[in-house]
């Protein structure tokens, strides 16, 4: 180590600017004689100089050969990478052709200072060939090959180029130069001894830098450069391309000089195919396909998103210009037939093959991903459409894997964003309702643990259309394109109005039913009439589709009155239902004209007819229809009821909440637009109930609670047909889905009782409509909705005054039940918490309305109170009830006199 220290020592001794007295003198002269040639003196000198570092380096580079594990500081480091600068810009700079090589002058400041060294020809070739064999003897070395491949390869290059391919003139007599034979023989076997290292260079040398390092010097501008330099550059990207790996290491010179978070760079990516799209080398053309073709398999099969891009942008730069060229057409067919429903079909032929196993799957989709929603490029859709109904049925199964759902989303979007509207209605049927191949070979998508698989059928199972509109809901909501969106309404507009043709054709086909008959079962057309109906429903609502219909309200009339004059208003309640709304929509936001009358005056008999129908919400839609028809009065423009319902429908959570308060604060004040669409306002707020979010949910509640003082019928009616549908749903498939089931019945509870608290002494009317709500609840599997029902039925029985007639008898029977049978111990609370109310709320009318009942309350109160085992909290209730039945038992029994006298100045008043 301390040869090595004393080395250092010397070549910092030899850079040094005070000891270097040759370099000095040399760079005096040259300033001295600026434009002039070298002295052969000064020629002398300088070649000294370096030879002093060239032998310094090299005792070092066989101290390091000998003793691998010496370890070089950074400083030394530094100096080395000063020697190689120095080489560099003295020796090989000054050296090489005018055109070939980087001056070292735009990458250092430091050799941007040095005066310029002009130099004889013979004095270029012998300080070109010593700086040459140097890098040569220094690449050997592992510390100073990295100095080499990191600065100064393409100076390494420059130099074995030109001493290896620079063309030689013919032994003879020329202007201030005579070649003779033996110097040009010697030439000779020098260049074959440098294309020599040159051959050894671009074999072994890490195949991306050097490809960078070709690129670089090919394309030096200021001057350009010599063409042989051009040549040999080409040939050598030519066979590097074509050798194994090639292409994977062109890429990798692009793609790897620039960090991976900051994006793909296009030019470089668009620079890759251009080059590849041109032949290279000397073989056919269908040879260069099959090559570059077989080398972007490879490529694809790397899990890297840069490489992906790339690569995929490189089929689709070859399918352009080679289209015809089979290599090329097998490699797209790979790629975009991946999913191809029809070609699966035709390949596969036995029973339960899985065509394609999760990783597959997610290889393939990785690689449309790559080309779907990475690349830039113009990619035809013709060739993606095949691919998308199979992709929707990995969409629709896949569940676990979070990143591939993603790719799939963006996949089916942009593709849909990209075809037209009759493509979209296709697509739009396959989705929701399938291929129709039932009892027929198909393929089908399962999900197991290790991901989704595409497995062959001998019989086709029944698509499930629940599953796949659920999917497509979740495609609709993630979407941002604002004409897809439009697009999928139209489309469903008329596919529905195309079902609603089909079962007006098919005729009514009454279906009689027997006691053993489950249910009824619907054919095909009816499935898919319900399927769109449920679609139309939940994408009517979205703040596009709405902002959308006021701007041209006018869009939907072929479907209205295609609905309202031609439907069968009985057998198709849903489908009017739809229109109604839609026409509501269409009226309150068209202008009214000579044209508003034509369209819409011929409604006017059929909606006055539809009004007498017997669904009241059709008959309140075609009232207020009519009236927006006959109004004479124009519409009130950004009043604020229009502000509010347009809050309510921004995508900003603060932004719905504040709307839905501003509605609520309408309707306290009586405001008379507000009142006006009273109804259309409910359904607003019934839809914000099923929000997650707490603070919109309350907004909704105190909404309704203020809204049920002007349509008390159906606010209460709603909400408990909400309430006994969902409680009769049965078991549910997960924990998830039940938990959130049970919150929004609990939520549902609570508006009943605030609706009933408003209402006040006028909720007795509705008293048989709450109060069997709440008995039907507790009898509910869930101990918590028993538990919230009964508190539900003590708030309820308590602003009732308890007058609830011979219903109190079921109420005490429910409380019973649960008292004696219940295991759950939050519901005997609540059931002990319920006669405590009760006998509070009766007062003295206690011993009146419970008459026999009163014993086997006051027998069960006392055991619970005394059972020491029992539960403390229901042991308290317990306590109170029978507090509270000693106070009334006292009143009745020791009533309180009056200890006062009238008297009376006159008469008796």
């Amino acid at each position: 180590m301390s040869k090595v220290n004393s080395i250092f020592e010397r070549i910092e001794s030899i850079t040094n600017a005070e000891s270097q007295c040759e370099f000095v003198s040399v760079l005096k002269s040259v300033i001295m004689n600026e434009n002039q040639c070298l002295s052969q003196e000064n020629f002398l000198l300088l070649k000294s100089f370096l030879q002093k570092m060239f032998d310094s380096i090299d005792e070092l580079a066989a101290e390091i050969k000998k003793v691998d594990t010496i370890l070089i500081s950074v400083k030394n480091q530094k100096l080395l990478r000063t020697c190689f600068q120095l080489i560099t810009s003295i020796g090989i700079s000054s050296s090489l052709i005018t055109g070939l090589g980087i001056s070292l002058s735009k990458r250092s400041i430091t050799a941007s200072k040095l005066p310029r060294f002009l130099l004889a020809g013979e004095q270029k070739y012998e300080i070109l060939m010593n700086c040459t064999d140097f890098f040569t003897r220094s690449y050997s070395v592992p510390v100073l090959k990295n100095i080499i491949i990191t600065l100064h390869l393409s100076d390494y290059l420059a130099s074995l180029i030109q001493l290896a391919f620079a063309p030689l003139k013919k032994p003879g007599t020329y202007d201030n130069f005579v070649m003779t034979e033996e110097k040009y023989n010697k030439l000779c076997a020098d260049r074959q001894k440098y294309v020599k290292m040159y051959n050894h260079l671009t074999t072994n040398c890490f195949q991306p830098i050097l490809m960078k390092e070709l690129l670089v010097l090919q394309s030096c501008t200021d001057p350009a450069p010599p063409v042989f330099v051009k040549r040999v550059i080409v040939k050598e990207m030519s066979q590097r391309l074509l050798a194994s790996g090639g292409l994977l290491s062109l890429i990798r010179c692009f793609i790897e000089s620039y960090d991976i978070d900051t994006g793909f760079e296009w030019r470089k990516i668009d620079m890759i195919c251009r080059i590849i799209a041109a032949k290279h080398g000397t073989c056919t053309e269908s040879d260069y396909l099959i090559n570059i073709c077989s080398q972007l398999k490879q490529i694809l099969c790397l899990n890297n998103i840069h490489y992906l891009a790339t690569a995929v942008a490189c089929v689709l730069s070859l399918n352009e210009k080679y289209p015809k060229s089979e290599p090329v057409e097998s490699l797209v067919k790979e790629i975009f037939q991946a999913f191809d429903y029809d070609c699966l079909l035709t390949s596969y032929n036995l029973p339960g093959t899985i065509i394609y196993s999760p990783q597959e799957v997610e290889y393939k989709i990785n690689i449309l991903h790559a080309c779907v929603c990475t690349t830039r490029l113009n990619w035809p859709i013709s060739l993606l459409i095949p691919n998308l109904y199979l992709m929707f049925l990995i969409g629709v199964k896949c569940t676990k894997n979070e990143d591939l759902k993603i790719k799939i989303k963006d996949i089916l979007l942009k593709s849909l964003e990209k075809i037209d509207r009759e493509k979209l209605c296709e697509k739009v049927k396959f989705f929701l309702f399938g291929k129709g191949f039932y009892k027929s070979p198909g393929i089908i998508a399962e999900e197991y643990e290790a991901g989704v698989v595409i497995k062959y059928l001998a019989l086709t199972e029944i698509h499930s259309k629940d599953e796949a509109l659920l999917y497509f809901l979740h495609l609709f909501k993630a979407t941002t394109d604002e004409e897809l969106i439009l697009n999928i309404f139209k489309v469903s507009l008329n596919v529905l109005t195309e079902l609603s043709v089909k079962r007006q054709m098919k005729g009514n086909k009454d279906i009689l039913l027997t006691e053993d008959d489950p249910e009824v079962i619907l054919d095909d057309i009816d499935q898919q009439y319900a399927v769109v109906l449920k679609l139309l429903s939940e994408i009517s609502t979205s703040s596009k589709i709405i902002s959308s219909l006021k701007k041209n309200p006018l869009m939907v009339m072929d479907f209205v009155q295609h609905v309202i004059l031609n439907e069968n208003v009985e057998s198709n309640s849903d489908c009017v239902t739809v229109a109604l709304i839609l026409l509501n929509i269409t009226l309150s936001n068209c202008n009214k004209s000579t044209d508003f009358q034509r369209r819409f005056s011929n409604l006017v008999p059929i909606l006055r007819k539809m009004c007498e129908s017997d669904s009241n919400m059709d008959s309140i839609l075609c009232q207020e229809a009519i009236s927006l028809i006959t109004s004479g009065n124009p519409k009130k423009r950004d009043s604020p009821c229009e502000r509010a319902i347009t809050d309510i429908f921004d995508e900003l959570l603060p932004v719905k909440a504040h709307g839905i308060i501003e509605l609520t604060k309408l309707i306290d004040n009586k405001d008379a637009e507000t009142i006006s669409k009273k109804h259309y306002i409910f359904c607003i707020f019934q839809e914000q109930l099923r929000d997650s979010d707490s603070y919109l949910y309350l907004a909704a509640i105190n909404g309704l609670a203020a809204l049920c003082t002007l349509c008390t019928e159906d606010v209460l009616h709603m909400l408990c047909k909400e309430f006994l549908q969902i409680s009769n749903q049965g078991a549910l498939e997960t924990k998830d889905s039940q938990d959130k089931i049970a919150e929004l019945r609990m939520k549902i509870g609570d508006i009943i009782v605030k609706v009933t608290k408003r209402l006040g002494e006028m909720a007795a009317v509705h008293k048989t409509i709450l109060l069997n709500t709440m008995l039907c609840a507790c009898r509910d599997e869930d101990p918590l909705i028993r538990t919230s029902a009964l508190s539900n039925l003590a708030e309820i029985s308590l602003v009732l005054h308890y007058k609830i007639g011979s219903i109190i008898y079921e109420v005490l029977l429910c409380i019973w039940s649960i008292i004696e049978t219940d295991k759950a111990v939050e519901c005997r609370r609540a059931a002990v918490m319920v006669i405590a109310s009760l006998i509070k709320g009766l007062g003295k009318e206690t011993l009146v309305e419970l008459k026999e009942n009163l014993l086997p309350i006051y027998r069960t109160l006392k055991s619970l109170y005394r059972d020491n085992n029992e539960d403390s909290i229901l042991r308290l209730h317990a306590q109170l009830a029978l507090e509270e039945l000693n106070d009334v038992v006292k009143q009745f029994l020791f009533p309180e006199l009056k200890t006062e006298k009238q008297i009376f100045v006159l008469d008796k008043p």
